[in-house]
């Protein structure tokens, strides 16, 4: 091989791997990876442990507190597959089965319930199993929560 065949190459493997590099997955199974992406959105957020072991960061969007649940985890709590954001709003006189169908219904991504004190809850799964979603992806879906939870704010007028 040439001189200038090897110098192609090797700069060909460079683009590439920068190329990979500047796009960078966002993994389950990397919860310390999510808890800094969060941080550097602007989320005071903390990594902590769900009763099972699990991670599970604690964070805020405005005045409103979430979690992010990871789900899929192998025994060693380790190896996720899946997270969820969630967060949960307790009304003095809680919501009705109606209103919150009717938000499911018009709304793409967050899903809502209620509580066996018609306190309604917001939730947004996200699949990150394999080669999860590229860092722009994440960022993105970090953005649709927090506009589905001031959304879902108004709607029940919190």
């Amino acid at each position: 091989m040439t001189f200038s065949k090897k110098l192609l190459a090797s700069l060909t493997a460079a683009v590439i791997g920068a190329s990979s590099a500047a796009s960078a997955q966002v993994l389950a199974s990397d919860p310390g990876a999510i808890l800094k992406r969060l941080q550097d959105y602007g989320y005071p957020a903390t990594m902590t442990a769900d009763n099972q072991g699990d991670p599970k960061i604690e964070t805020r969007v405005s005045d409103t507190k979430f979690k992010v649940y990871f789900y899929g985890c192998d025994d060693n709590n380790k190896n996720c597959t899946a997270i969820q954001f969630g967060a949960g709003y307790d009304l003095s006189d809680g919501i009705s089965a109606l209103k919150i169908n009717e938000w499911n219904r018009d709304q793409r991504f967050a899903k809502a319930y209620i509580d066996d004190e018609s306190d309604p809850f917001l939730e947004m799964d996200v699949n990150l199993d394999g080669d999860g979603i590229g860092e722009k992806n994440f960022e993105d879906t970090v953005e649709i929560w927090r506009k589905q939870v001031e959304r879902f704010e108004d709607y029940i007028d919190w």
